[in-house]
């Protein structure tokens, strides 16, 4: 370990976290609450990390939520899933905390602070054929927010994926989709729309986009004016650069402030939630297969400070998982316009490949894997398919849009003449334009066509488990994810594999310190969050599990720091 000598610390408070996404506010509001001081850098210009950008749901197994509703579920019942979902990647010292911590986290925070959430029914885990899964309750969604009560800091909240919003800009969460889908067929659903739309006209009068919050932006602002509420000082534009160490011990942090280096003291502890490392080229080069074509979602801050400045002191990141991030599907979508230069905004995948009439092939123009799956992307690395073209009728388009382009085919000619959208009027046609096999392509999709009416597939089992279901079309029979493609004209987008987070991180103890060399703890480091070794190893158990990770060993180590606290009062 090398020692860092200082002699002065500009200021000094009890805990010192370096991030503000969901598991760095966690840490430190939990702190803040037990009456810790708390100061919170960020980096980037924007507090909120990646759980602003998620879809903000978390996944807990046996909640209050759950039992008040009365649907079973109980902690033998999630560890038998967790086993064997995870397999041996998983810890099961973490584990137990896991089980322990997260019906506990959940309890205090809607206790203690603005954290609110409701059940999603009708989602079932993302393996419902294993043993121990459940069909619906462990996912739960956070309440919408009014961006107002953020006051200044509401300017200072990361902005959701611009993908998530409606066209114009318009957040949208989980139970306003239906109503979206809707708005022409019901009254009831065209009011709801309506409404939506006068409040964001009306908030676009004096701020420069929505105040009504859904999904990962509710999350991380009511954990963000929480934090607030307790104390916790934030900083933006604030990188940490280095860990001081005296005597052994972590006791504060180097951070770059207004163009200069400051020291900053940790009399208890220094937190690492920084983000994990999905920009560093040279890590994702060692560690994510496939790195010159991988394009991960998150911003460039993501670029393993945290981790970096730990191993540089001694720590140890972990080596076994199953995968080193949570991998999506992407497609780039090219810029138009007089400052386009050549870049491309990201769209995430996340529900047009669940849909029925569209299949995902390789350059051999053959299907390759279960396009509904959530680790389609395996399959993607797997077979080779980088890139892969995702492709969908005339009728598809319409009605469930394809990447950018929006359900109704919003947006589809002006993506079209970007070169985002291939189309033909054949596939044929459309394969030569691709430069991928046109007679495969044709087989492909004639089968897939027979084995939609037949309303199953037995090459990958798409539509064959309840989770594909419940991301497929319940209004199509007999599949929701399975249409036969036999409307022209035929369409067309490369799609790449992606991350929407990194899960490689730092060993730590059950209580979130960090390990150095022989396992033993560096005294006043914790790691939480993407800079954490994820308990679920690249192998996620549900919708919203990696941020119920954020929000509990967030909790843990929030907890472990007061208590340390209170030993030395």
């Amino acid at each position: 370990m090398n020692s860092i000598a200082t002699t002065h610390f500009s200021e000094t408070y009890d805990v010192v976290v370096a991030g503000s996404g969901g598991a760095g506010l966690a840490a430190a509001t939990t702190a803040a609450l037990h009456g810790l001081s708390v100061l919170v850098v960020e980096k980037s210009e924007y507090f909120g990390g990646a759980t602003a950008m998620s879809g903000g749901g978390v996944w807990i197994a046996d909640n209050h939520l759950m039992q008040q509703a009365g649907l079973k579920d109980s902690r033998a019942q999630a560890r038998r899933y967790l086993e064997l979902c995870v397999g041996d990647y998983l810890r099961q010292d973490l584990l137990d905390v896991f089980l322990d911590t997260s019906p506990e986290m959940l309890k205090y925070f809607e206790k203690n602070t603005r954290l609110q959430f409701d059940m999603q029914r009708g989602m079932p885990d993302y393996q419902p054929d294993l043993e121990g899964a459940n069909f619906e309750g462990r996912m739960l969604n956070p309440l919408e927010f009014d961006g107002r009560e953020l006051g200044a800091y509401f300017a200072q909240l990361r902005p959701p994926l611009a993908e998530f919003n409606a066209p114009g800009g318009m957040m949208i969460g989980m139970a306003d989709a239906p109503h979206m889908l809707n708005a022409t067929k019901s009254l009831r659903s065209f009011w709801h729309v309506v409404k939506l739309l006068a409040r964001f006209g009306k908030d676009r009068l004096s701020h420069s986009r929505g105040t009504r919050l859904t999904m990962g932006n509710a999350f991380v602002a009511r954990l963000l004016r929480s934090a607030l509420d307790a104390g916790v000082t934030l900083w933006r534009q604030a990188p940490l650069k280095q860990l001081i160490i005296q005597s052994g011990r972590v006791v504060g942090v180097e951070i770059e402030r207004d163009g200069k280096k400051i020291n900053i003291g940790a009399r208890i502890g220094v937190v690492l939630a920084t983000g994990g490392f999905s920009a560093n080229a040279e890590m994702r080069k060692k560690y994510i297969p496939f790195a010159e074509h991988h394009i991960s979602l998150l911003p460039d801050s993501h670029n393993g400070d945290g981790l970096n400045s730990a191993t540089a002191i001694g720590a140890i990141m972990e080596t076994k998982n199953a995968n080193n991030a949570v991998w999506t599907v992407i497609s780039k979508v090219p810029k138009t316009g007089p400052k386009a230069n050549g870049g491309f905004t990201k769209f995430p995948h996340m529900m047009d490949r669940s849909q029925p009439g569209c299949v995902a092939v390789d350059k051999n123009g053959k299907r390759f894997g279960n396009e509904a799956a959530p680790n389609f992307v395996e399959a993607m690395h797997s077979a080779g398919a980088v890139p892969a073209y995702l492709i969908g009728d005339a009728t598809f388009v319409k009605k469930h849009g394809l990447g950018a382009v929006y359900p109704g085919a919003l947006g589809l000619q002006k993506l079209i003449n970007s070169g985002y959208i291939v189309t033909a009027p054949t596939l044929r046609e459309l394969a030569q334009k691709l430069s991928i096999n046109a007679d495969e392509l044709e087989k492909t999709v004639a089968r897939a066509n027979a084995e939609a009416i037949a309303g199953t597939d037995p090459q990958f089992g798409r539509g064959g488990n309840a989770y594909d279901r419940a991301m497929g079309d319940p209004t199509n029979k007999p599949n929701p994810c399975l249409a036969p493609l036999d409307t022209p004209p035929y369409y067309a987008v490369t799609i790449y594999p992606g991350d929407a987070t990194t899960t490689l991180g730092l060993r730590v103890t059950t209580d979130g310190q960090v390990l150095g060399q022989n396992n033993e703890p560096i005294t006043g480091l914790y790691a939480c969050g993407l800079d954490m070794n994820s308990l679920w190893a690249g192998r996620a158990p549900g919708n919203g599990s990696n941020n119920t990770l954020s929000l509990t060993f967030g909790y843990v180590v929030g907890k472990s720091l007061s208590k340390l606290k209170a030993r030395a009062t």
